[in-house]
């Protein structure tokens, strides 16, 4: 199976719109800076090194600068916007399995196919506080054709640093 698939470039979009110190609340508008652990990281056919280049990469690449972004607080579920935008990352199509969540909790299933991994089951988990939060994603990649199969496992964290630049 060839892993075109999810590199820091077309996933970073994607962690920096889901969207953590004290209770559970929706997060205040302002400026964010994100940091990204890859806590899985199974493809077949990866050396250590492949791994250990792929995890420094998308780790510094969203962490870094590109990792700040800015919540206006419009609306009370704008730090999950993660689900509705998977199809437009991950390319064909995705359907909702489950969608538990809340204005402060994401707990959701989905499943990709038609993408240029194969089929990709995807759960997202996370809570929010009025300062940042705490998210995982899981994506578990099929190959149709050759059955083959692969894991990307990431925790990302967010919290607000000040307010945004007008």
């Amino acid at each position: 199976m060839k892993y075109r698939f999810i590199t820091a470039f077309t996933i970073l979009p994607l962690l920096m719109s889901a969207c953590s110190s004290g209770g559970e609340a929706t997060p205040e508008p302002g400026e964010y800076q994100q940091t990204i652990k890859i806590t899985e990281l199974d493809f077949p056919g990866f050396t250590e090194a492949d791994k250990a280049a792929m995890t420094t990469e998308m780790e510094a690449v969203g962490s870094a600068a590109a990792g700040k972004f800015c919540l206006d607080g419009k609306a009370r579920g704008q730090w999950k916007e993660a689900s509705s935008q998977m199809a437009g990352v991950m390319g064909g199509h995705c359907d909702t399995i489950s969608d538990k969540g809340t204005a402060t909790r994401m707990d959701l299933k989905m499943q990709c196919g038609g993408t240029a991994n194969g089929d990709v089951a995807v759960t997202m988990t996370g809570k929010s506080f009025a300062s940042g939060y705490e998210s995982r994603m899981d994506f578990d990649f099929a190959d149709p054709e050759s059955k083959a199969t692969a894991k990307l496992a990431l925790e990302f964290t967010a919290k607000r640093v000040g307010d945004c630049a007008r």
